[in-house]
């Protein structure tokens, strides 16, 4: 732990200088004004800093009032210094190409007051679209996807797939009980979750656990934790979503009996499940378990994951945890990160669907992604295999 922050002190103290530098050392500022700037920009870090280094220790669990006040504060810092890094980089990248590409264009506006004023300000302005577009609620995204194998009784069942809520502190109760009554609207015929629906102690937010069990559903509720639940006392965790009905899957298979057709619904735990001796993935334990006869759907955290399951026989994975990169620049750096970053892909056979995430994580705002809630209707139409974009990656 103590070098992690040595590690993440030393990056902070460097992006400092570099935004001071690049800020306000061209833009021709009287001592006063560069004072103020740079006395900002270390306010600004050092909440973003003491988040980290103070919350994300043990005396996390020793909750105050004051908490949930400084994390939400800490968390629109994180999205300010985002967005100011990114348009600084961005500014000094195509500065130097036409310094080399146009040597006769001058870029000298892009570094005085002018400028500095626009990158100070702009920020704001996307935090607050941003906020908006969470504020709408989750959108709902129809998917309808085609097996060849699908037995008969499953044609036309509807999956409602809902991941990476994040319950916490910054996620507003109100935001939890929208969710239900949307979902409720759309009367799906089973709902499954693929972790990451807490991040928090489960005590704390009985409220929309109470919210969650409103939620309807014919063939019931299946669930598989995230890494984020693993992080706040998962035995707690997991059995809050069983007092509310969840059917929690470790490594187990549940059988549904529709129409005389059987369909396998599979979870694994997230692999972050080592770091705290708890029950890790298993997909021998998993495959054991598997029929023939039966549509065999995998709920998992980690697209990661998919290679491994393609290999047992899946029909169909669902995931999430990527949150599609949540904001800008993140939404198109993703999948230099995660190589099933959002939508459908086809791997040897089986589909991934990847949720790009019903909540946020963090800030609470999302820039260039939505907070997505998806229908699946499985079909045997085969046409609709050919529909889409293809992932054979």
């Amino acid at each position: 732990m103590g070098f992690f922050r040595v590690v993440l002190v030393s990056l902070f103290v460097v992006v400092f200088f570099y935004l001071s530098h690049q800020l306000t050392r061209f833009a021709d500022l009287s001592l006063g004004m560069v004072s103020i700037v740079n006395l900002g920009l270390i306010s600004i870090l050092g909440i973003v800093l003491a988040q980290p280094l103070y919350f994300w220790s043990d005396r996390r669990l020793e909750h105050r009032p004051w908490h949930d006040s400084f994390s939400r504060v800490a968390h629109l810092c994180m999205a300010y210094i985002n967005f100011l890094i990114s348009f600084v980089i961005l500014r000094d990248v195509a500065a130097f190409a036409l310094e080399y590409l146009a040597p006769a264009y001058s870029t000298e506006f892009a570094f005085g007051k002018e400028a500095l004023g626009i990158m100070l300000t702009l920020p704001l302005f996307l935090i607050l679209l941003g906020t908006l577009v969470v504020r709408v609620g989750p959108r709902v995204t129809h998917v309808a996807l085609g097996f060849k194998n699908l037995p008969k009784g499953l044609e036309n069942l509807r999956i409602l797939h809902i991941t990476d809520l994040h319950i916490s502190s910054s996620l507003p109760v109100h935001f939890v009980e929208k969710l239900v009554q949307r979902v409720n609207k759309l009367k799906p015929d089973l709902v499954v979750y693929t972790g990451d629906i807490l991040d928090s102690q489960a005590i704390r937010h009985l409220a929309e656990f109470d919210s969650l069990k409103k939620m309807e559903s014919r063939l019931g509720h299946y669930y598989v934790p995230g890494n984020h639940e693993y992080y706040w006392d998962v035995d707690q965790g997991l059995a809050a979503f069983r007092s509310v009905d969840f059917n929690v899957l470790i490594n187990e298979t549940a059988n549904l009996t529709i129409n005389n057709s059987l369909l396998q619904i599979s979870g694994i735990p997230d692999p972050a499940a080592r770091m705290f001796r708890k029950e890790e993935p298993d997909f021998e334990k998993v495959a054991a378990q598997l029929k023939p006869e039966g549509f065999k759907l995998l709920l998992s955290h980690q697209p990661s994951l998919a290679k491994q399951a393609c290999k047992k026989g899946f029909d169909l994975q669902l995931s999430g945890h990527t949150h599609g990169g949540q904001f800008f620049p993140w939404n198109l750096l993703i999948g230099f990160f995660e190589r099933y970053s959002k939508g459908l892909y086809r791997i040897q056979g089986m589909q991934l669907y990847v949720n790009q995430g019903t909540g946020y994580w963090g800030p609470s705002l999302r820039l260039g992604t939505y907070c997505e809630l998806t229908v699946i209707t499985l079909t045997s139409n085969v046409s609709i295999l050919r529909r889409g974009r293809s992932a054979k990656r």
